[in-house]
C-alpha cells in the first residue's frame, strides 16, 4: 500500500512538474538566450517577489549578463518576454516596422469591460489611433499655457504649506516625506487642472477627492487578486458582476465630471482644464466620425470613453508625477552643486520677472532646469520597461539582411529603458547625476533610442509636455524658497533601500527644508 501510494505521489509530482515547465520551450525554440526558467515562476526571483530585492536591480543585471546578445529572453512567471537590447533592433520595433507592433500588453483585456479597459494606453489598433487622434489637440502649447495658472496656483500653494509648517514650529527648517508631500500636490493639480474643483490636500488632509483617489490608485490585496482573474476569465467576472474596484469611488468621479459638464454646458462656462478639452474633444469627434473601410472596429467617445481617460489621466499624474518629484527632489538634495546652479538660474528668471508672477513663458526658457529634469528623466525614468505585442508575424533582419529574431503573432517584447539609460556604452559614469550630459554641445554624443523617458514612435507618451510643465512649476517655487539638504532620515542610497516590486524607498523620502532667507 505505501508503495502504491508512494508511486502515486512520484506520478503526481512528474505531472505537476511537466506542467509547471511546459510554457518554457518558446525562447529556446526561437534561438533566443535566456536563463533556465524555475518551475512555475519562470525567470523571476523568490528574493523579488518576496521583496528581498528591487525588480530594478533583475533588469540592470539580465542586461549586462546578455552583452553580446541583441535580443535575449525572460520568463515572467509562464508568460515569455523577448527584451530587446540593440538599439538598431529597438528602432524597427518602436518606428519602421510600427504596424506590426501597434499595441501595449493590456493590463485587463479589453472584453473584462472595465473602465480601465478603455483608457488610452489599453486600447488597439484602430480604435486606439482614432482616440489617439482626438485627443492630441488637448496638449498643444496653446492649450497647455492656459492651463498653466491652474497648475502654478497649486505650486505656491505647496510651498505655503511649508512655510507655514516651519511658522508653527518656530523653526528655520523642517524634515519632510516627500511621495506623500507630492501625492498631496499631484492630488491638488488634478482637482483643479483636470477635474474643475479647488481642493488643499495640504490643509484638509482627508478630503473625499483625496480619499478617492488613493482608493484608485493604491490597490488592496483583493483588489490585485481580482485583476488577475480578470486577466484569466474576464467573461466568468463580468457574469459573476464582479466589480475589479469600488465602484462607489469610481461613481464619485463619474458624478462629478458629469455634473461639471452639464453645469459648464448650461451656463456656457468656459474654464481651460482637462475636463474642456476633452469635451472638445468629444465633441469634435462626433462630428467628424467617421469608419475607416479597412476597419472592422472604431472608436468610441460615449461618457464612459470621457470617463476612462480622466481616470488615465488621474492615475499617471498621481502616482507618475509624484514618484518623479520624490526623485527629482532626492538627487537635488543629495547633489549640491547641482540645486546651487539650479537656483542661480531662478534667482536669474526672478529678477527678469521684477515681482511679477512665473509665467509659461519664462518657465519655457530655463534653459539649465531642462537638463536638470533630462538627467532626472535618465537616472529615474517614469517607466523602467516599455511593451509592445506583435500584431503579426514578422522576421527581424540584421545588417547582413539575415534573420536575426522571428517574431511571431502574440509575442510579448520588452524594452528595458532603465537599462539602456544606465549603459555606460551610453551614458559614461551612468551612476552620477550629470545635467551637463543634455548640454547642446553634447547632445550629438547620445545616441539614438539609447533615451527613451516618455516612450518612443506613434505610442509615446501623450501628456509629457504637461507633466514637465507640472514638474518645473513646483521646484521653480520650491528652490526659490527653500534648500534642500539631507537630513536624519534622508537614505544614502536609494537602490539599495528599494525592495521588490516598490519603487518607493523602504525608508521613504525624508529632505531637510531650510529657509533661504536666513542662510
Amino acid at each position: 500500500m505505501a508503495l502504491i501510494i508512494l508511486a502515486l505521489l512520484l506520478v503526481l509530482f512528474v505531472l505537476l512538474y511537466k506542467f509547471s515547465m511546459a510554457p518554457y520551450g518558446v525562447l529556446s525554440a526561437r534561438g533566443i538566450a535566456h536563463e533556465m526558467p524555475k518551475p512555475f515562476i519562470g525567470n523571476l526571483s523568490l528574493r523579488v517577489i518576496f521583496a528581498r530585492t528591487p525588480f530594478i536591480q533583475v533588469i540592470l543585471d539580465k542586461y549586462k549578463k546578455f552583452k553580446q546578445h541583441k535580443v535575449y529572453g525572460f520568463y515572467n512567471v509562464r508568460e515569455p518576454l523577448f527584451v530587446l537590447r540593440d538599439v538598431e533592433v529597438i528602432k524597427k520595433v518602436g518606428i519602421q516596422d510600427f504596424d506590426y507592433f501597434t499595441n501595449h500588453r493590456p493590463m485587463l483585456p479589453e472584453s473584462s469591460g472595465t473602465i480601465f479597459s478603455k483608457c488610452l494606453i489599453s486600447l488597439n489598433d484602430d480604435k486606439w489611433r482614432e482616440m489617439r487622434n482626438t485627443l492630441t489637440p488637448a496638449f498643444t502649447g496653446s492649450k497647455l499655457k492656459a492651463m498653466f495658472e491652474l497648475i502654478n496656483e497649486c505650486s505656491l500653494e505647496g510651498v505655503r504649506y511649508i512655510e507655514n509648517e516651519l511658522r508653527n514650529a518656530n523653526s528655520l527648517d523642517i524634515e519632510l516625506e516627500m511621495k506623500d508631500y507630492f501625492e498631496r500636490f499631484a492630488n491638488d493639480v488634478i482637482a483643479s487642472a483636470a477635474f474643475g474643483i479647488k481642493v488643499n490636500s495640504f490643509v484638509d488632509k482627508k478630503n473625499q477627492f483625496y480619499k478617492a483617489g488613493q482608493s484608485v490608485i493604491h490597490f488592496s490585496g483583493l483588489a490585485m487578486i481580482k485583476i488577475i482573474l480578470y486577466s484569466i476569465m474576464p467573461r466568468v467576472m463580468k457574469i459573476l458582476r464582479i466589480s475589479m474596484f469600488d465602484q462607489r469611488k469610481l461613481d464619485y468621479f463619474k458624478t462629478l465630471i458629469f455634473d461639471a459638464i452639464k453645469y459648464r454646458t448650461e451656463n456656457k462656462i468656459i474654464r481651460p482644464d482637462m475636463i474642456h478639452l476633452l469635451m472638445e474633444a468629444k465633441r469634435q469627434f462626433l462630428l467628424q466620425e467617421t469608419i475607416p473601410e479597412s476597419s472592422t472596429e472604431h472608436a468610441e467617445f460615449n461618457d464612459d470613453d470621457l470617463l476612462a481617460q480622466c481616470v488615465l489621466f488621474f492615475f499617471v499624474g498621481f502616482e507618475v508625477m509624484s514618484a518623479c518629484l520624490s526623485y527629482l527632489t532626492y538627487e537635488l538634495c543629495m547633489n549640491p552643486t547641482v540645486q546651487s546652479k539650479l537656483y542661480e538660474e531662478i534667482q536669474s528668471v526672478e529678477q527678469e520677472l521684477q515681482g511679477k508672477p512665473l509665467n509659461y513663458n519664462m518657465l519655457s526658457k530655463m534653459k539649465y532646469m531642462e537638463l536638470v529634469i533630462s538627467e532626472l528623466l535618465r537616472l529615474w525614468p517614469p517607466a523602467f520597461s516599455l511593451d509592445r505585442v506583435c500584431g503579426k508575424d514578422i522576421d527581424i533582419l540584421d545588417d547582413n539582411q539575415e534573420v536575426l529574431v522571428k517574431f511571431r503573432k502574440g509575442d510579448i517584447i520588452v524594452i528595458p529603458v532603465i537599462a539602456l539609460h544606465r549603459d555606460p556604452e551610453h551614458f559614461p559614469e551612468p551612476e552620477l547625476f550629470r545635467p551637463e550630459r543634455f548640454l547642446e554641445e553634447n547632445k550629438d554624443e547620445i545616441k539614438p533610442f539609447t533615451y527613451l523617458p516618455f516612450g518612443l514612435g506613434p505610442r509615446s507618451c501623450i501628456g509629457n509636455r504637461m507633466a514637465l510643465m507640472e514638474v518645473k512649476s513646483i521646484i521653480y517655487h520650491m528652490l526659490c524658497k527653500f534648500k534642500l539638504v539631507p537630513g536624519e532620515k534622508t537614505v544614502k542610497n536609494v537602490m539599495d533601500s528599494l525592495k521588490g516590486f516598490h519603487m518607493q524607498p523602504k525608508d521613504k523620502f525624508w529632505i531637510k527644508f531650510v529657509r533661504r532667507d536666513v542662510i
